[in-house]
Parts: C-alpha cells; sequence; structure tokens
C-alpha cells in the first residue's frame, strides 16, 4: 500500500510540473510559432463554407488565442478580418464589429511598441473599413511620428489617409503658411 501511495503522489507530482511548464511556455511570446493563428483561421474559413459556425467560432477562439500569446500584431489583424467574416456568416456583424475593433486596437498597439510602420498602417487601414474615423486618424498620426522625415514613409501614410480623406499632419517646409496662409 505505502509503494501505490508514493507512486500516486509521484504521478500526481509530475503531472503538476508538466502543467506548470505548459502554463510558462504559453505565457511566453517567444514559445508561439510565428504565424502559428493561420492554420486554426484556415480551419475557421473552411468551416464557414462546410456552414458550421459552431466549429468556425471554436477555430476562430482557438486561433484568438495563439495571436494573442504570439505578441505579433499580425496575427491580431488577421483575428480582426476573421471577426468580420464569422459577424458576416454568422449575422452577428455588431458583435463581430466589436470583437475585429478590440483586436485591430491590440495590433496597433503593438505595432506601436514594436515601431513597425506597416503594422501601424494595416491598423489605420482596418479602422479606416470599419468606418472608425477617430482612430484612423490617430493611428496615422502615430505612424507620421514614426516616419520621421523620410519621404517614402510619408507618401505611403498619405497614400492611407487620401483613402479616407483625412488630410497629412506634417507638411513639408516649401508648403508651410503662416496663420494668413502667407509663404514665409
Amino acid at each position: 500500500m505505502p509503494i501505490v501511495l508514493s507512486g500516486v503522489v509521484l504521478l500526481t507530482l509530475l503531472v503538476l510540473a508538466l502543467i506548470a511548464v505548459e502554463v510558462l511556455v504559453a505565457d511566453a511570446p517567444g514559445a508561439i510559432a510565428a504565424r502559428s493563428w493561420t492554420p486554426p483561421l484556415a480551419r475557421a474559413d473552411e468551416a464557414l463554407l462546410d456552414g458550421d459556425l459552431a466549429a468556425a467560432l471554436a477555430w476562430w477562439r482557438e486561433a484568438r488565442l495563439t495571436a494573442i500569446r504570439s505578441g505579433q500584431w499580425e496575427g491580431l489583424i488577421e483575428i480582426g478580418d476573421a471577426s468580420l467574416r464569422l459577424g458576416e456568416a454568422g449575422g452577428f456583424r455588431r458583435d463581430a464589429e466589436s470583437q475585429a475593433r478590440q483586436a485591430y486596437l491590440g495590433a496597433l498597439l503593438r505595432a506601436q511598441r514594436q515601431r513597425s510602420l506597416e503594422g501601424v498602417l494595416r491598423a489605420a487601414t482596418a479602422f479606416g473599413e470599419l468606418g472608425d474615423r477617430d482612430v484612423t486618424v490617430q493611428a496615422l498620426r502615430i505612424a507620421e511620428r514614426q516616419a520621421g522625415r523620410d519621404p517614402l514613409a510619408l507618401n505611403h501614410i498619405r497614400a492611407v489617409a487620401d483613402r479616407w480623406s483625412i488630410p497629412p499632419n506634417t507638411t513639408p517646409r516649401n508648403e508651410r503658411t503662416n496663420s494668413r496662409g502667407e509663404m514665409p
């Protein structure tokens, strides 16, 4: 009896240690493989094509958790896009837009923190497509600060801003005017 009891205790400790390792690995951003959210999103899209909304939502949830754990802005953009597809298919557009907005905001914050101009502009575009002009403008301002004086980056930002008729925050030196609209 003591041998069986010590075996059960040892097995329990081993299981607890494995659970602790799993939790620690899951919380570490580097432990998630790049783009590991893509396969579950593909399965969600396949389930949508098959008309299985419950399976699509289950795969979307798995992809969402993986994207959150990854620490990468790209995953959150893709989760937001998938949220909108699910909302269209399931007839719950408002809830889907809310989920997409959360994912896009997370992507914007990650991209800003990672100094990814591409990520900030992708988030700006996503908010523009949602019709959220205020957040689009703020994202474009973040992009302008990140771009600094890089003319190629500023041109790219202007192209994104023009899509929603948002005037650029910065103007080239030769286009600056004083308070009366005159060239200095």
